[in-house]
């Protein structure tokens, strides 16, 4: 029965003999049986057996008996060899016991033998059925009724390895066929194959992919984790890592897996509705332990809601009946009482990386997708430190941005820059800001912008308490001088039409950030509470959405506040207190603009970082505004004389660039070239909107030229 070589070189060769073992086990038993016992009606008859008989059946088990021990001692020494046999892999993770290894060998030869199969039909203990019976494997195994009822008890008190190899639903009826599970069938026939019922639901690491992205931050912590899942121990343990998506948690336990030498079976608690829970949660628990793997639930914070705390306790366990330990991963603490679980929990916050963190973690994205990596980062780190400065990202939206940006130049085929690396940034936030603010899209830049020039350096330094808040916050300490207040607030004051919310793009395209505009008398409500509530879900997306927020018409709300008279004065005053709490906590930009700075008290002003005044331009600024209004593709008549429109009409910059637009239109329709003519036509009506009626002397020489318009609007272009 046995093989003179003390070794197998392959699992193929290992499970060659134990078939032959086996089939020689089963024929001697069948031949035994019909020389024993006499043949009626078709079908061998048990009677009464000889002393004689028992004594050779006893001869032909310890026969097969040793035959196996010898294959199981070879096995052993081919695995110190580095052989890889997968059934001896599984008895031994399983501790199985002699009796189970024998009956798993008999099912394992019933799946690949087809000459095993029709000798296990013809022995009268498994009649007409091709997988053995628990009544044929105690008969193949002992003719001792003693031993008979150890092997049974031995099963009860094995009852979860038993279902380890032949499922959860096998009874322990002594007519019950053993039929492998076929996930360890599948396994033993081909190792590296992932099972087909866990997909989408499970998916397992082994570290391969991780040499290529090493630990560059919390590399401690990982470390600490490490040994925590390594700590050999009886006690069963639950640990539990809380965090943002995207922080890193996954990233880490896959880490500290590989550390260990380990597989990490990562699956997503999530998917297990509209399936059968507890099937799934079976096969995951038998991939874990084929594996060796460490067992990482996803989204176990799912649980929390709607009061699954039942459901959660019974998942966890069902694992920790089987497993020594579990990682939880959530997005919120621990929200149950730990003494409801049969563990200890170990809590672990993954909290967001700190600025320093997050330039190592853009210098190993950037790393790892050279062509996202604009030119001006390479000659200037600053540039990538303003950059994690802007953005309080966590790991995976990091490594995500530079992977976009990586893809959308190979796309265009040009040089990566600083805007699509932005860009790529801003896809990484979800927010709901769109529900209660206009994004804007900024389309101006700071030549576009007509300001006093110290007025526009107030706007410059403003976008620096932006760009360099990572060097003074962070480098320079200041973060633990100051609780809140770490953003900027601004005002942004004057007539209508001069340009405050072109000033809030200008900051906008600037900085690369997104700009939403937000009218604050939408916001405000009668009800008490409401204008809070409105303002509160304003300030959480904006939050994410880490963009520029823009309140338009702020004196709706920021009036004389001291001026208390009534209870809806004293309530108004406590809405004000609350914005302004609000964009203090708030570490981006927040701009309010009026028209009525008289109406802000000083108390209000003195919270404020930056009151920048938009004036009516004077006459050089205006000419500078109309020289600048028509794009260079624009035809213009030499005859406009921008220098009379300048110095002749006191016009905001808003009120320019519309006379502008209509007259182009006008001289589209004519099929002319933009005329004074147009131009003054079009001042005319602009001017009427305000009220003020212009006089023959306010045209001066071109006074000829008003109404002189003819109806060219069929004109052929």
């Amino acid at each position: 029965m046995g093989r003179e070589t003390d070794q197998y070189m392959n699992a193929d060769e290992y499970v060659q003999e134990l078939l032959i073992n086996v089939r020689s086990l089963a024929g001697e038993y069948l031949n035994w049986k019909k020389q024993s016992v006499f043949a009626g009606e078709g079908r061998i008859r048990d009677t009464e057996v000889s002393r004689e008989g028992i004594l050779e059946l006893s001869q032909i088990l310890r026969r097969g008996k040793h035959s196996f021990e010898e294959m199981h001692r070879k096995a052993e020494q081919s695995v110190r060899r580095r052989t890889v046999i997968p059934l001896e892999y599984l008895f031994h993770i399983k501790k199985a016991g002699k009796y189970l290894k024998h009956c798993v060998s008999l099912a394992l030869a019933a799946e690949l033998d087809r000459n095993s199969g029709e000798l296990f039909q013809e022995i009268p203990e498994n009649y007409k059925k091709i997988y053995p019976t628990l009544e044929l494997g105690l008969c193949l195994y002992t003719a001792d009724s003693r031993v008979r009822i150890e092997c049974m008890r031995n099963m009860l008190e094995e009852k979860e390895t038993f279902d380890f190899f032949f499922g959860t639903g096998n009874s322990r009826e002594s007519r019950t066929e053993m039929r492998l599970d076929p996930r360890i069938l599948q396994f033993l026939l081909s190792p590296e194959t992932e099972p087909e019922k866990l997909e989408g639901f499970c998916r397992l690491y082994d570290g391969s992919d991780l040499e290529e992205q090493p630990m560059v931050i919390r590399e401690e912590q990982m470390e600490r984790t490490a040994a925590l899942l390594g700590t050999v121990s009886e006690e069963k343990k639950i640990l539990y890592l809380f965090g943002h998506p995207g922080s890193g948690r996954r990233f880490m336990i896959r880490h500290a897996c590989r550390k260990l030498g380990r597989f990490c079976l990562e699956a997503d608690i999530g998917k297990l509705d509209g399936n059968d829970p507890g099937k799934l949660l079976d096969e995951m628990i038998r991939e874990t332990q084929i594996r060796r793997a460490v067992l990482c639930i996803r989204n176990f914070h799912l649980l929390f809601q709607n009061g699954k705390m039942y459901q959660a306790l019974g998942v966890v366990e069902k694992i920790l009946m089987h497993l020594p330990q579990v990682i939880l991963l959530a997005d919120q603490t621990w929200p149950y009482s730990r003494e409801e679980f049969p563990a200890p929990v170990t809590e672990l916050e993954i909290s967001p990386p700190d600025i320093g963190e997050r330039i190592t973690l853009w210098e190993e994205a950037l790393r790892q997708h050279p062509e996202a990596m604009p030119e001006t980062f390479q000659t200037e780190h600053a540039r990538l430190e303003i950059l994690a400065g802007k953005f309080t990202f966590h790991p995976g939206q990091i490594m995500s941005a530079a992977a976009e940006t990586s893809r959308s130049v190979q796309w265009t085929g040009k040089r990566a820059e600083e805007e699509d690396l932005y860009r790529a940034c801003r896809h990484q936030v979800s927010h709901r800001l769109g529900e209660r603010a206009m994004q804007i899209e900024p389309a101006y830049g700071w030549d576009d912008l007509i300001l006093p020039p110290d007025r526009k350096q107030m706007l410059r330094n403003a976008c620096d308490q932006i760009e360099y808040s990572h060097q003074v916050y962070g480098k320079w300490g200041f973060a633990s001088k100051m609780v809140y207040g770490k953003g900027v607030s601004m005002l942004f004051y004057g007539p209508p039409g001069t340009g405050k919310t072109m000033g809030a793009q200008v900051l906008a395209r600037e900085l690369h950030l997104e700009l939403y505009k937000a009218d604050l008398s939408s916001v405000m409500s009668k009800y008490i509470g409401e204008t809070e509530k409105n303002l509160g879900e304003i300030f959480e997306e904006v939050k994410k959405s880490q963009s520029i927020l823009f309140f338009d018409e702020a004196d709706a709300l920021f009036g004389k506040r001291s001026e208390v008279k009534d209870a809806q004065d004293k309530y108004a005053n406590a809405e004000t207190a609350y914005l302004l709490q609000k964009m203090e906590e708030y570490e981006g930009i927040v701009i309010l603009a009026t028209n009525y700075i008289q109406n802000f008290d000083e108390a209000f002003k003195r919270r404020i970082r930056f009151m920048i005044e938009f004036p009516l331009p004077d006459a050089k600024r205006r000419l500078k505004i109309w020289s600048q209004v028509y794009p260079r593709q624009t035809p213009v008549s030499e005859d406009v004389d921008f220098e009379f429109l300048a110095g002749q009409f006191e016009l905001s910059g808003s009120s320019i660039k519309n006379i502008a637009v209509s007259a182009a239109f006008r001289a589209a329709a004519a099929g002319t070239e933009v005329e004074m003519e147009q131009i003054l036509n079009c001042l005319k009506e602009e001017m009427k909107k305000s009220g003020k009626n212009l006089q023959r002397e306010d045209f001066g020489p071109y006074y000829s030229l008003m109404n002189r318009e003819e109806d060219t609007s069929h004109a052929i272009i």
